[in-house]
């Protein structure tokens, strides 16, 4: 049997009064490490870095029959549907509706909207659609009489809906300090067209908020797409050439452009800029998208999702009566997809067939002119020796 020494307790003291000290300096380390990353977090949110909204548009909210391609018959249903929808998806930060609220902007039509948005428990964000006012395709006097004009609808829209306090048919603001939100009206007041146009006045609203808020990643909406998803002359917004002017101005900032309006599902990347349009709710495939943003220090991930309606029996009646239905649905990657952009970085431009075939054509007129320039040039020179030679022959004789 061991016999328990006087020094073997005393090394067992030594030894407990060092490990007692040795755990009060790591408490001690641990606590103020806790404190002083927190003291630099204060100001750190990952609220501030994600962004979660969904985009639902061209709800064309009718009494009409149904067109060739809408199912207008069925629109408040469809809204109804939705709403049901978007109250079970949980962190959304709002609902945007980029235009054609109504099919017809009349009083009864926009009470109708408002009813059911008011069963939405998501702040919402509304843009102006070309149905939106004083817009119709029906000539009776009596029809024409009860359509509302863009000042009255923004009188509504602002009594209707708390979350847009801007009587202003575009605006801008930050749901949060990573981003920026910029509301454009791309509509052409007082005429009967399905065409966009956006105004000197706005170009330069669009350049001076981008200008001021390069840090941020830039969230566009509108109703017209800047660049055509299908190719439609009668759809297409008539100056995108100074759009895309602007836009080239911040070729290293992340942004994102989200319309409506050909009812149809496409997602294009043009360098750092993506280019999203949404399909319609009375449309084939009757959907909207729910898009998730996250913003890190070094890039910025876009994740887009497609929800369709659950009433199916009305989605096959939409998809009935469309000759090329897929054309509107989208590839998948037009409706479910993730993103990835790299801040300060340029990325090379994936051209497209009609795009290379424009370069080429410029090339080759360039090519054209730098020949007929030189051309001219041996000629002006040649003329020029002649006129030397015969003045020097008309000295000497």
């Amino acid at each position: 049997m061991q016999i328990i020494t006087e020094s073997f307790w005393t090394d067992l003291k030594n030894w407990h009064k060092k490990m007692k000290n040795t755990f009060i300096k790591l408490f001690l380390f641990i606590f103020t490490a806790f404190f002083t990353v927190n003291a630099a977090m204060a100001d750190f949110s990952f609220n501030d870095m994600e962004l979660k909204f969904a985009q639902v548009s061209d709800v064309h909210i009718s009494e009409g029959n149904d067109t060739a391609y809408k199912v207008l018959s069925h629109s408040k249903e469809l809204f109804e549907d939705a709403v049901l929808t978007l109250n079970k998806i949980k962190g959304l930060d709002f609902v945007v509706f980029t235009g054609d609220m109504v099919d017809e902007p009349t009083g009864g039509l926009y009470r109708s909207f408002f009813e059911t948005l008011s069963k939405l428990n998501h702040p919402s964000l509304l843009v102006f659609g070309n149905h939106d006012s004083a817009f119709s395709d029906i000539e009776e006097e009596e029809i024409q009489e009860k359509l509302l004009d863009k000042n009255t609808i923004l009188d509504v829209i602002t009594r209707s809906n708390p979350y847009q306090p801007y009587r202003m048919p575009y605006f801008a603001y930050s749901p949060s300090k990573d981003y920026r939100v910029i509301v454009l009206d791309t509509t052409i007041a007082e005429r009967t067209t399905s065409n966009g146009y956006i105004s000197e006045e706005q170009l330069n609203f669009l350049d001076n908020e981008i200008a001021s808020n390069q840090d941020k990643v830039i969230i566009i909406f509108q109703h017209h797409p800047v660049i055509e998803p299908i190719k439609s002359e009668h759809h297409r917004l008539t100056n995108p050439e100074a759009y895309l002017q602007v836009l080239k101005k911040y070729e290293k900032v992340p942004i994102a452009i989200f319309a409506g309006h050909y009812h149809t599902a496409r997602i294009i990347r043009k360098g750092n800029v993506i280019h999203v349009a949404s399909p319609s709710l009375v449309t084939f495939p009757n959907a909207f998208r729910v898009v998730n943003i996250t913003n890190y220090n070094d890039r910025v991930i876009f994740q887009f999702k497609m929800y369709e309606t659950g009433l199916k029996e009305i989605q096959e009646i939409s998809k009935s009566g469309l000759i090329a239905s897929v054309a509107f649905q989208g590839k998948s990657s037009d409706r479910n997809n993730e993103i990835m952009i790299r801040k300060g970085y340029v990325p090379k431009v994936k051209l497209t067939k009609e795009e290379k075939q424009a370069i080429k054509q410029e090339k080759k007129a360039q090519k054209q002119a730098e020949k007929e320039r030189k051309r001219a040039e041996k000629e002006a020179k040649k003329a020029l020796k002649k006129q030397q030679k015969e003045q020097k022959q008309e000295f000497e004789g």
